[in-house]
């Protein structure tokens, strides 16, 4: 049995009987990773800290027999100050379950593990309204997942006003727009623009009326239906809160 230290993120723990822990790493340079963690559910236990939801740090592993056995977790950030917000830490367990059900396996992750990181910071700095930050982290995943570019789906145009095609989940200009899409609101079209063109914390520089935030949220929560076959209950859940 050998040795090995992998960098990542928890997206997901599970209790295994009275102690024990089963927990999906999102890794640098692997991608989703299972890992078993014998006796982290115990107070008194070294993983403890650091095999809880949003943990990051390195994680020092036994190699047996297609499964990984944690035996350290050197904490880089825990996140914890999201846990202090009901509506960051619902919009923090719902992306986390998004990565979970829609992450392709055995492939390398790392932009998408840079975007869960920089959300989740976003979110613990409580500096926008976590339903935003939520957002801004949709559009990123949809673009790195191959389903989301700027302007029309068809012509690439984003000179002028898009319409939201609710069959294909797509953005479309005048010129291939069908009967029944949406209009764009104007402050919805730019934001989505923003996120597409910028990366870092960048991504995360600007504000929505409420409004133009319920039709980001709607077109959205349909995409994310359309392209990764799924609607997420967890993804309404911080909408009930207030």
């Amino acid at each position: 049995m050998s040795v090995e230290k992998i960098r990542g993120i928890i997206i997901s723990e599970t209790a295994k009987g009275e102690s024990n822990k089963q927990l999906l790493l999102l890794a640098k340079d692997k991608g989703l990773v299972w890992l078993s963690a014998k006796g982290a559910k115990n107070t008194k236990s070294k993983l403890l800290a650091g095999t809880q939801l949003f943990a990051y740090g390195d994680f020092t592993v036994h190699v047996g027999k297609g499964f990984y056995s944690v035996t350290q977790v050197d904490l880089i950030s825990s996140f914890f100050n999201i846990r202090l917000d009901m509506e960051s830490l619902a919009e923090g367990v719902y992306m986390t379950e998004l990565l979970r059900n829609t992450c392709q396996r055995d492939l390398e992750q790392n932009e998408v593990l840079q975007l869960t990181l920089r959300t989740l910071g976003m979110l613990e700095k409580n500096i926008l309204p976590p339903s935003l930050v939520s957002r801004i982290f949709e559009v990123k995943y949809l673009q790195l997942s191959g389903f989301l570019a700027e302007g029309c789906a068809n012509c690439g145009d984003d000179s002028i006003r898009l319409f939201y095609h609710h069959k294909e989940g797509v953005l479309l200009c005048p010129l291939h727009k069908q009967s029944g899409d949406l209009p764009v609101l104007p402050a919805v079209q730019k934001a989505i623009s923003h996120v597409l063109t910028h990366d870092g914390t960048q991504m995360f520089g600007f504000q929505l009326s409420k409004e133009s935030l319920e039709q980001l949220d709607f077109v959205l929560g349909e995409m994310v239906d359309v392209h990764m076959g799924m609607r997420l209950k967890s993804r309404d859940f911080g909408k009930g809160l207030f």
